[in-house]
């Protein structure tokens, strides 16, 4: 299995690293620009920031946003071309079982996703400290000290959610290549993945709503879902939320959550399975 996964990054660390570079080249800009703009504010002249780096500043974020789309639809990619490309007939001969070949990719996911995160926050801090100094110090402290456990555990869960979608979509590839009545289904993957997080997101709604007992976050104490409304002082009703966010709550539906984490591990085994047995190279 580590055999397999140094593989997995020899084949893609390149084009990882590519994207992280893109994207501290992205992070320069956004605060070159947001630098200018401070000097400019402290001159009185705030409005005389040119369009250009007004565009350039939002052409780097939406290069950030793009270049973390693009590593999650590359690991997805690496899985598909196992499949269906003639790199499969090796990989699946392997010594390994489904569940080690699957685990493996999500394992190198992780670490690449770990990465792309850590370069940024620690590129960005880094930076800062360069460009604005004391300035930055004060600023850093003030956002230290509205991040609370909620905020980690939000970012914990954002995390765990893009892995449980990934293992959605390692389903719906490994379904698609299964013979049915000797005809196969084929790229047509995309689809069964929109119809099976539909029914997913469905389910777990329906859960939702049948179990509305809310984890906090922030003090992780169990509230139902009217007295987690009351501190978010929200008026009406939104049954069925997964996650709820107020100004200093977060709040998840402990069934709920719960509920895609079993969906989730199931489609992992599930999808062990069919690589291990129902494929047909």
């Amino acid at each position: 299995m580590r055999k397999y996964m140094k593989y997995e990054i020899k084949g893609s660390y390149k084009f990882i690293l590519g994207i992280i570079a893109i994207v501290l080249i992205a992070s320069t800009i956004i605060q070159l620009n947001i630098s200018k703009q401070m000097k400019l504010d402290m001159m009185g002249s705030g409005n005389d920031i040119t369009g250009f780096g007004t565009f350039m500043l939002i052409a780097s974020i939406a290069v950030i946003f793009g270049a973390f789309l693009t590593a999650f639809f590359q690991i997805i990619g690496s899985f598909r071309k196992e499949l269906y490309e003639d790199r499969g007939y090796l990989t699946f001969t392997l010594p390994l079982t489904g569940n080690q070949i699957l685990g493996s990719k999500i394992i190198v996911a992780l670490l690449w996703y770990l990465a792309l995160g850590l370069s940024i926050v620690i590129y960005n801090l880094l930076l800062a400290f360069i460009l604005f100094g004391g300035e930055w110090i004060k600023v850093g402290k003030e956002i230290f000290n509205m991040i609370n456990s909620g905020v980690f555990s939000l970012g914990i869960i954002s995390g765990l959610s893009v892995i449980m979608t990934q293992i959605l979509i390692y389903f719906s590839m490994a379904l698609s290549k299964v013979s049915v009545r000797n005809k196969k289904i084929g790229g047509l993957w995309f689809i069964i993945f929109i119809i099976l997080n539909a029914l997913t997101s469905y389910l777990v709604f329906k859960i939702s709503s049948v179990f509305p007992y809310f984890l906090d976050l922030s003090t992780f104490k169990v509230l139902h879902q009217y007295e987690a409304h009351s501190l978010m002082n929200i008026v009406g009703n939104v049954q069925g939320q997964t996650i709820m966010l107020g100004n200093n709550n977060i709040f998840i539906n402990i069934i709920g959550s719960l509920s895609q984490i079993v969906i989730s591990v199931l489609a992992f085994i599930t999808t062990g399975h069919i690589i291990e047995k129902k494929i047909d190279l």
